[in-house]
């Protein structure tokens, strides 16, 4: 094992490669705050009856926990349990943050509340590609909306934000937590069952509808009632455009489908550079703690989704005891990245030259120069070595864009600047 390797399922990011990271990073949160959203900071610890308690689905079993520090970490104690051991842990995503945020400062902000969150979150999670143990996410979120106005006012805005990004082929898929809880009412299901029913749905675009109908009946579900679900599934997947009266005709509210289908019309008409919403009935979102709408993103080039997110009313409820509705979307910033640089998206246009001095030059002759001219792009002091064209390729590949020779202090009129070819 290379120990100077990175940890596996995190990454070093080399200065181009970063300098690409930062301007997708400027763009996301200039459009985001285009159409209003305000930018918030939350620390990546946080409480672990937190975390454990806001119902993540199976994100809470790839929680980064941390060991309690000096007299409270007693390994002496017989019978030990986790909960002994461990009071903090590594936000897993945004939104746990947020809410415990906006329940200890609600009385400070706006109604509703439009928030940017642009973090790491960490995952102890199989690494692959798009998939990391640490990863940034940039997260939009109303709270204090009730209103179909917040999903669109979502959708809309990351489907902006895409757009922004360069992207021409932008497609959300959208399905409803209530559509479910009625089709799992419908075939006989308890209520109780409801959640451990939606996390085997989740697995849907990745195992098929005979995988999740494998997987439930090895859970102990119902044999007649999984097939009779499955087989609606498969009804509605095949119904396209026709979603709605196969919904209808299984006992989902009338309301929740006109719902669905106001937000999807809706962010339709708002459309631009490709962008379309559909109805998908796979999209099932593996967190509990939603409540309502759910969503993906996907982009061309890549598999999976780029991102995901919903509604999620009663995570606030369950913290203040009051009653907040709140809806969110998370970017997948890694997955995005990835895409942008293999599509050449983006460019870094900044001009950065690099002064070459020689062992016999004075450094203060150096950055005197530097300080003295135009900054209308970035100049480094780097001494000069013996072997110049590697040196010269070397400062390429991080993102150099021109080299100059410095001439000493007393003929700086003579300064030549050379693009780096």
């Amino acid at each position: 094992m290379n120990k100077n390797a990175p940890v596996r399922g995190t990454k070093d990011y080399l200065p181009k490669e970063m300098a690409i990271r930062e301007k997708v990073k400027s763009i996301i949160l200039k459009t985001y705050k285009s159409f209003g959203y305000m930018q918030i900071g939350t620390p990546v610890l946080e409480d672990i009856d937190n975390l454990l308690g806001s119902d993540g689905g199976d994100n809470l079993k790839l929680i980064y926990k941390v060991l309690k520090r000096g007299e409270k970490l007693d390994l002496t104690k017989p019978n030990l349990t986790e909960r002994d051991i461990v009071d903090i842990g590594l936000k897993y995503d945004q939104t746990v943050p947020l809410v415990r945020m906006f329940a200890n400062n609600q009385s400070e902000l706006p109604n509703p509340f439009k928030s940017i969150q642009i973090d790491y979150s960490f995952r102890a999670d199989r690494p692959q590609l798009g998939r990391a143990r640490q990863f940034t996410q940039c997260d939009i979120d109303i709270l204090g909306d009730a209103t179909s106005n917040a999903e669109i006012d979502i959708i809309n805005t990351t489907a902006k934000t895409y757009s922004a990004l360069g992207f021409k082929e932008i497609l959300a898929k959208i399905n409803d937590r209530r559509i479910l809880a009625d089709l799992i009412k419908f075939v006989g299901f308890q209520e109780s069952e409801e959640k451990e029913i939606c996390i085997c749905l989740d697995k849907l675009d990745k195992i098929g509808i005979d995988g999740v109908c494998s997987e439930m009946q090895e859970k102990g579900f119902d044999t007649n009632k999984t097939k009779l679900l499955m087989e609606i599934v498969s009804q509605i997947k095949s119904a396209d455009q026709n979603y709605k009266t196969v919904l209808l005709n299984h006992g989902v509210r009338a309301e929740v489908v006109q719902s669905v289908d106001y937000i999807i019309n809706s962010v339709n008409q708002l459309a631009t550079n490709g962008f379309k919403a559909v109805f998908d009935i796979s999209i099932v979102r593996g967190q509990n703690y939603y409540t309502g709408m759910v969503y993906e993103f996907y982009l061309p080039g890549l598999s999976g989704a780029c991102g995901g997110g919903g509604r999620y009313d009663k995570m606030v409820e369950k913290m203040t005891g009051q009653s907040v509705p709140a809806v969110g979307y998370g970017l997948g910033f890694e997955p995005t990245c990835l895409l942008v640089m293999e599509n050449n998206l983006i460019s870094v246009n900044e001009k950065s030259v690099a002064v070459l001095y020689k062992e016999e030059q004075s450094i203060v002759d150096v950055l005197k120069f530097i300080q003295s001219v135009n900054k209308d792009c970035n100049y480094s002091a780097i001494k000069q070595k013996k072997n110049l064209s590697h040196q010269l390729e070397i400062l390429k590949q991080n993102g150099y864009t021109h080299y100059c020779f410095f001439p000493g202090k007393d003929n700086i009129d003579k300064i030549q600047i050379n693009e780096l070819n």
